[in-house]
């Protein structure tokens, strides 16, 4: 009897050499934890470069400069690397060639004297290589508070994209694009410096150049082309450049025979694309979606309206232009009631606190204006049509007595009176956007510039397009 009792109220006793084993299992995964922390930031270089001999941490301070020098070897790979801010300048001084890598992987070559503006936080990196034999490096690196630009930042919150789910019902019978994969373009140290340049001379102004988005393309080159962009791929509100791809679908649904060239439409497409009449564009999205605006819809119904509008976005998206909707009208479609969406339009946002509204980038922008440009949009005829469509006179008589005209505060009112100019800006009270091909008046010199500004600070300042255009041109002329 006294047995039972005892060894129904006896504790369980452990291992004295299990408790070691745990404790040493658990300090051990401590340690490696905050080994793992403590070089995640090293792990990132590594990731980007896996050929360093030597790999250190750069402690970058404003105003102080910190300098790296000694001797590489032939075939050696030496890499630096530190944490910057977006917006953070960088001075750069070398005697040799560096290349500067940022988080995303994008690599510049530098020699000399340079300064860099960080165009998103994270981990960048500076790699020297030599290929020929051992010499001496040294290069100064700082961080510029005083020219630091960027101080606004604009604390918009992110754009609400479409989902995956959004398309379960689409027609996969619908017309495509005619050209699948975007163009190869070549990387140019001459473009990338003047987007930088660009970008500093806009900060410098006060305005958030985290809201700032650039594409450059140069078209001189025989090879073609050069490009180059500052936060391009980032999605952004249109507003009225979104016409440029309405223009587009409706041009290959003539060529496919599923719709008939009709005088009245011409009118429309016209009004859309010189005037950026919101009217004829509603008129032109319900004809290429086969759609019309009106009060609400449910169930089946609000979701067969809806994948025909999103019809557009797939006929880009298949062709490779990625980060777009373009599904969206643009408001007020009536200038008399100054409407706003409503009913189905509404539905489609989903909410009116965080709409979807329309999105894409400055590089599908500059694509599709390279592609009618160079007469493969659609087909060489309808790409013809598309810049006649697009072409302005920039001589004064010619824009200065419209009320809303695509000239004054936007890229073409600094430039020259006989510069080739095809364009189509957009602009509201929170974002300022111009997208154009642009030919010096002796035929030697053209480019692509699309520019973004989704801020209301762009919108306000009816002064700084014209400027930073200028600026451009007279470095791609020169």
């Amino acid at each position: 009897m006294y047995k039972k009792t005892e060894q129904r109220n006896r504790k369980p006793r452990f291992s004295h050499r299990l408790i070691k084993i745990a404790i040493s299992s658990s300090i051990l995964i401590l340690a490696s934890t905050i080994l793992l922390i403590k070089n995640s930031q090293k792990i990132t270089i590594l990731d980007a470069d896996k050929n360093c001999q030597e790999i250190k941490k750069l402690d970058l301070k404003n105003n102080f400069s910190q300098e790296i020098n000694g001797v590489i070897k032939k075939s050696q790979r030496l890499c630096y690397y530190f944490y910057g801010e977006s917006g953070k300048i960088v001075n750069l001084q070398s005697n040799t060639n560096i290349v500067l890598v940022n988080p995303n992987k994008k690599k510049y070559i530098l020699q000399g004297k340079s300064q860099i503006i960080l165009p998103e936080p994270g981990i960048y990196s500076i790699i020297i290589q030599n290929e020929n034999d051992t010499k001496n490096y040294q290069i100064s690196i700082a961080l510029d508070s005083q020219n630091e630009i960027g101080r606004y930042v604009s604390h918009q919150p992110p754009i609400r994209l479409v989902t995956n789910s959004d398309y379960n019902h689409i027609n996969s019978q619908h017309i495509t694009y005619n050209l699948v994969n975007e163009p190869t373009w070549m990387e140019s140290q001459k473009l990338k410096q003047i987007i930088n340049d660009i970008v500093l001379f806009v900060g410098s102004k006060g305005l958030p150049i985290n809201r700032l988005s650039i594409s450059l393309i140069d078209l001189d080159n025989s090879e073609c082309c050069y490009y180059a962009g500052y936060l391009d791929q980032e999605p952004r509100f249109p507003a009225s450049v979104v016409k440029l791809f309405w223009m587009v679908e409706l041009f290959a649904q003539y060529k496919a025979e599923f719709l008939k060239p009709q005088k009245t439409l011409d009118q429309q497409l016209k009004k859309m694309i010189q005037d950026s009449n919101n009217e004829s564009a509603s008129l032109i999205v319900d004809t290429i979606t086969r759609t019309n605006s009106g009060t609400k819809l449910t169930g089946e119904e609000l979701q067969q309206w809806m994948q025909k509008r999103l019809t557009l976005n797939l006929f880009f998206e298949r062709a490779g232009y990625s980060r777009i909707n373009i599904s969206q009208k643009v408001f007020p479609t009536s200038y008399q009631k100054n409407d706003q969406p409503s009913g189905r339009d509404l539905q489609m946002r989903k909410d009116e606190f965080n709409p979807i509204r329309d999105y894409t980038t400055t590089r599908n922008v500059a694509r599709l204006l390279f592609e009618i440009e160079k007469e493969k949009s659609i087909s060489q005829k309808f790409s013809q049509q598309m810049k006649k469509l697009l072409k302005r006179s920039l001589y004064p008589k010619a824009w200065k007595n419209k009320e809303y005209n695509a000239i004054s505060g936007f890229l073409g009112e600094s430039l020259p009176r006989d510069t080739y100019f095809a364009s189509k800006m957009g602009w509201n009270f929170t974002t300022r956007n111009d997208a154009a091909i642009i030919g010096s008046p002796d035929g030697k010199h053209k480019y692509i510039l699309v520019v973004f500004g989704d801020d209301p600070s762009f919108y306000r300042d009816k002064e700084i397009f014209p400027q930073l255009s200028r600026r451009i041109y007279e470095k791609m002329t020169n």
